[in-house]
């Protein structure tokens, strides 16, 4: 993949931190070029698994994620170009997923979270989502689902998403709000009263 084919992601300032965070082992950081092959391998990834059927080899299947990855990327730069695009890493920095969130004043928009298969089932992608409720405070957050991902809708419902309309077919459309029960963090101050 030529990476100078691809727009550069914007220059992001310094990633927040949290005890929720580091409690959790997880680290954020700006996207950059660099981390173009590894975000191209983890889209690539998740992709593979809906196109083991087709009567394509395994370049043809490859060409088609990597088409795919340049096209979301193209998009979501587009569409969202104040977002943060982060690299979420574990303890040690190595990457294991992405989070692109865009943090607009009125309502934010949880734009993609991606993690790795072996950082998937650890309760970190529920982690990620907490933070982002925490540091939302009582801005709402809209996020789409796509409809063949059960799994994710699920942790979305289980953190206070609720589904709303205007479903295309293939994306289901959530929104949570501030006081949806969304468990309290360690960040959290104690409740007065």
């Amino acid at each position: 993949m030529d990476r100078n084919a691809l727009p550069p992601f914007p220059l992001g300032g310094a990633a927040p931190q949290s005890a929720l965070l580091d409690g959790a082992g997880l680290r954020l950081r700006p996207a950059t070029a660099d981390d173009l092959d590894f975000l191209r391998r983890l889209h690539a990834a998740w992709r593979m698994p809906e196109l083991v059927f087709l009567p394509w080899t395994v370049a043809e299947k490859q060409a088609f994620a990597d088409d795919q990855f340049q096209l979301q990327h193209r998009h979501v730069l587009q569409h969202f170009p104040h977002a943060d695009f982060w690299i979420v890493t574990d303890r040690d920095a190595c990457p294991i997923g992405r989070l692109y969130l865009d943090r607009a004043p009125a309502e934010w928009r949880l734009v993609d979270i991606l993690l790795t298969r072996g950082a998937q089932g650890q309760g970190l992608g529920t982690r990620l989502i907490e933070w982002i409720q925490h540091e939302a405070g009582d801005r709402p957050i809209r996020l789409h689902v796509a409809v063949n991902n059960p799994r994710a809708h699920a942790l979305y419902l289980r953190l206070g998403f609720a589904d709303v309309p205007d479903a295309d077919g293939m994306h289901r459309p959530m929104l949570w709000r501030s006081g949806t029960g969304h468990p309290r963090h360690p960040e959290d101050p104690e409740p007065s009263g």
